[in-house]
This record gives structure tokens, C-alpha cells and sequence, in this order.
């Protein structure tokens, strides 16, 4: 029986606790020792339930001491870990650059942007008391590791600065680490392995290895069972599917023509991930898909742009910056057809009918070329040592690349899609235990009440901020 530490807070996510109280009460199945660590305390704003007068008003209810009753009800202990100034244990310099990256990966994804403006007086804010708490949960969890030696520590994800400070922390002392998060390839799982989700070296060196007991026909089966929940307008898994329908595709005059599909993508935090993410040479994927855009002209190709849905969910400051580059493309190429963030056009059908697939980093460049479609990218992807992609990372890639299309070796995005399915496990637990609402969807009148948390006025604006630039956004029009 080995001793594990499982280190837990409510975040982003409400999902979390479900999670958390999934994993554990594995662990307790296999016979395993456990305590949850509860590192909230040293949160820089408070992302928990609302007030319950507030939650009552609104005609919903809470259920707050039943994580703490379902965790003791498997035999695990849960400990609330806090600030103690008579520890003198200080972040070795040669950790501090993780931390400080950790928390600028934090900062763009809280803020919904690509760059960060040191001269307001919110972001000096944030990263000041991100800075003190994450070193402050650092000082703590080296103590109490010390101190209790557990075998195995298990921590959220390991990109975020409390996170980071949890693997920091346990890697100094000697413990060996895992990661779990919510599950990224099946409805209602937990993610639960050895590598940081977001290490995309090490998780591809451990594709082979991992997938090894599988037959070629049950890696096929398990990509093509994930990529028909992707598909599914009811899919669990892809969010936007549901705002998709059928897509006509232009029809053609004369000879059939080849054309060009590209698909934008969204994930600023990914900028702040260390020297294996920046492996590229662009200014953006815009100046990327501009030169691709050239030369397709010149042979002849039609052009299509697909805008990542989830730019409706970007700061304003992004979201003017990301069209003002599409209108010049649009400018460039007048006829480019443009399906933007918020149209319900299928990127599926839109994937299946290219002839070529151009992307940044979007998971729709592995659903194509799992399709069969020849994919290039643009910039480090999860998946790019894998699967059977082009990389593009400078300008002289394309200048010399002749952008023939291959005959796809499938197999190699069936291999990796496999590996992340098998290391999911099934949540016993759901939204519904904790509360009446869906924190995952919350109503309108639930995004309001969580003003009411006892948080900053700057962040109760930043989130009425973020919620006027989502419906501007959503309802933006050409």
C-alpha cells in the first residue's frame, strides 16, 4: 500500500471536485493510503460557490460540506493547508523561472490575451499577489511533504503557479509526481498519468510505449469511437458541435477546383509554455496562412477560412486585433470565404471537403488528418512529432515546400488519439452532487450572483468586462 497526496482546489472548473472524489476513491480501491491536500487558501481571487443567501435568492442550492463527507466516506483524510510565517523555506533560485513562467501562462489566460500591458495597475496587481501566494504554497507543501513523506504526490495539471508549486515542491524533496485533470478525449473522465498534459515532448516519447498492448484494430476503433463524439452535435466532448449544422459547399463552375481550408486557433496561454511551444518564426498564424494563401492563388486553389469558435470568448483588445488581420487577408484575397467565429458552419464538413488542410495548433488539424486530409502547421501542436503533419515554422518552410498533397498514414493520429483514451477513468461523481446548478453552464442569473464572492472590485469588472466582450463577440457581424 503506497501513501498518496492528492493536491486539490477549486479553480476555474467546479468540475474539479468531481474529480478529485473520482480519484480518490480509485486510489482507495486499490488499497492505497490518501490525503487531499486543499491548497485554496492561497488563491488570488476566489472562484468557489457563491454566497449561499445569494444562491438561495436566485432559487438554487448548494451542497458544501458533501465533498468534504464523500472524501472521508472512502477513508481518505482531507487537510486545508494555510499561510505559516514561522516557516523559513524559501523557492530556489533555480526554480523561480518556473514559477514566474507558470504565472505569466496564468495571467494571459485570466486576462484573454496575447500580450500583457505592464502599465495597468490590475495586471501589476495580479501578478504581484500571484507571485506571493504561489511562492507562499510552495513554502507549505514543502513542509508538510517533508514532514509526512507521502510515496506518490498527484497534482492538477502542473501549468498553473499553485500547480507548478506542487510539483516543484515535490520533485525537491525526492516524490515522485503524477498529474490528473479533467478528461480531455472522453465524456465524463478524469485524465490521470505521468506526464504534464501540456509536456508535449514527453507525452509523444510515450506514445509507443503506452499504446504497445494494443492491436491495430483496437487503436483504430478507439479513434474513430473519439472522433464520432467529436462529430456529434450532442458531443460531450466538443462544445461547439452543437452550434454547427450542415454546410453546403460552393458549387463549382466549370472544372472542379482544389481548395484550401484553414482553421484559426486560439490559445494565447500556450505562448508562455516554454522554449518546446515557441518553436516557430511568426508573428502570428495570420502571417503564416498569408504566404500559404499566396501560393495556393497562384495554382489556382480556393480558399477558405475558418475562425476558432472560441474567439468569441477573447478579451476585445484580442478580438479587434485577430479581425482587423482576417479583413487584410480578406482585403488581399477577395475571394477567401470566411466562415467566422460565430457562424454555424460544420468544421467537420469543412475538413472533409479540403483538399488541403492548413492549421495553427486547433485539434480539428488531428481530427483532419485522421480524416485521411495532408495537414501543415504552423506551430508547435500536442500531437506533431505523431501524427502524419507538415510543420511549417518559418517562411522558408513554405518557399520550399511544392504543397503537393501525400497519401496519410492514418494510422499515426490513431496511434496518438488511443493514448490519450486509455488513460482516462470514468468519473463516479457529478456536477449534481454539489450544487443545483451546472457551474460547467452556469445561467445567466448564477454568472451574476458569483460577482458577490469575496473578491477584488477590479476582478468583479474584469468578469462583467469579459462578459460584455463574449456577447459583443457573439454577436459580431461583417
Amino acid at each position: 500500500m503506497s501513501r498518496i497526496a492528492v493536491v486539490h482546489y477549486v479553480g476555474a472548473t467546479q468540475k474539479s471536485r468531481s474529480v478529485v472524489a473520482s480519484l480518490v476513491a480509485d486510489f482507495r480501491q486499490q488499497g492505497h493510503d490518501v490525503t487531499v491536500l486543499n491548497i485554496g487558501r492561497f488563491g488570488t481571487v476566489f472562484q468557489d460557490f457563491p454566497p449561499e443567501w445569494a444562491v438561495r435568492l436566485a432559487g438554487h442550492k448548494t451542497h458544501r460540506q458533501r465533498f468534504a463527507k464523500v472524501i472521508e466516506s472512502v477513508g481518505a483524510d482531507l487537510t486545508v493547508l494555510d499561510t505559516d510565517p514561522t516557516l523559513m523555506i524559501n523557492l530556489p533560485d533555480s526554480r523561480q523561472a518556473e514559477g514566474l513562467q507558470a504565472i505569466e501562462s496564468e495571467l494571459l489566460t485570466y486576462f484573454r490575451q496575447e500580450t500583457l500591458n505592464d502599465h495597468e495597475h490590475y495586471v501589476r496587481w495580479m501578478r504581484k499577489n500571484l507571485t506571493q501566494q504561489a511562492f507562499a504554497c510552495y513554502v507549505a507543501l514543502h513542509s508538510w511533504l517533508s514532514e509526512n513523506a507521502p510515496n506518490l504526490v498527484v497534482i492538477p495539471n502542473g501549468r498553473t503557479s499553485r500547480q507548478k508549486m506542487a510539483r516543484i515542491a515535490a520533485e525537491d524533496i525526492g516524490i515522485a509526481v503524477k498529474f490528473y485533470e479533467n478528461g480531455r478525449a472522453t465524456k465524463d473522465s478524469y485524465y490521470l498519468g505521468t506526464t504534464q498534459p501540456h509536456d508535449r515532448i514527453a507525452s509523444q516519447a510515450e506514445v509507443d510505449s503506452l499504446t504497445s498492448h494494443l492491436s491495430t484494430s483496437e487503436i483504430s476503433e478507439l479513434a474513430q469511437i473519439w472522433l464520432a463524439e467529436r462529430m456529434n452535435p450532442t458531443s460531450r466532448t466538443n462544445s461547439f458541435s452543437a452550434g454547427w449544422g450542415d454546410t453546403p459547399q460552393p458549387t463549382a463552375v466549370g472544372e472542379p477546383r482544389q481548395r484550401a481550408v484553414f482553421f484559426s486557433s486560439s490559445a494565447d496561454e500556450f505562448l508562455a509554455f516554454g522554449p518546446m511551444w515557441n518553436i516557430d518564426q511568426w508573428s502570428s498564424q495570420f502571417q503564416a496562412f498569408d504566404m500559404f494563401m499566396e501560393r495556393f492563388s497562384d495554382k489556382g486553389v480556393d480558399l477558405i477560412l475558418r475562425i476558432h469558435p472560441n474567439l468569441s470568448g477573447k478579451s476585445q483588445k484580442y478580438f479587434r486585433a485577430t479581425v482587423a488581420e482576417i479583413k487584410e487577408l480578406k482585403k488581399k484575397y477577395p475571394g477567401l470565404i470566411i466562415h467566422w467565429h460565430n457562424s454555424p458552419a460544420n468544421s467537420y464538413d469543412l475538413a472533409k471537403s479540403a483538399d488541403y488542410v492548413i492549421a495553427e495548433r486547433s485539434t480539428i488539424a488531428l481530427e483532419a488528418n485522421l480524416m485521411g486530409k495532408p495537414v501543415w502547421i504552423n506551430q508547435a501542436a500536442q500531437w506533431d512529432l505523431i501524427a502524419d503533419v507538415r510543420q511549417v515554422l518559418q517562411p522558408s518552410d513554405i518557399e520550399t515546400d511544392d504543397l503537393t498533397p501525400w497519401s496519410v498514414d492514418t494510422s499515426r493520429a490513431e496511434r496518438f488519439i488511443a493514448y490519450w483514451v486509455i488513460q482516462e477513468h470514468p468519473l463516479r461523481h457529478s456536477w449534481r452532487e454539489w450544487s443545483s446548478w451546472n457551474p460547467e453552464a452556469a445561467p445567466f442569473v448564477m454568472k451574476l450572483i458569483s460577482l458577490l464572492g469575496k473578491n477584488p472590485l477590479s476582478h468583479k469588472r474584469h468578469l462583467l468586462s469579459l462578459e460584455w466582450a463574449r456577447w459583443r463577440n457573439n454577436h459580431f457581424t461583417v
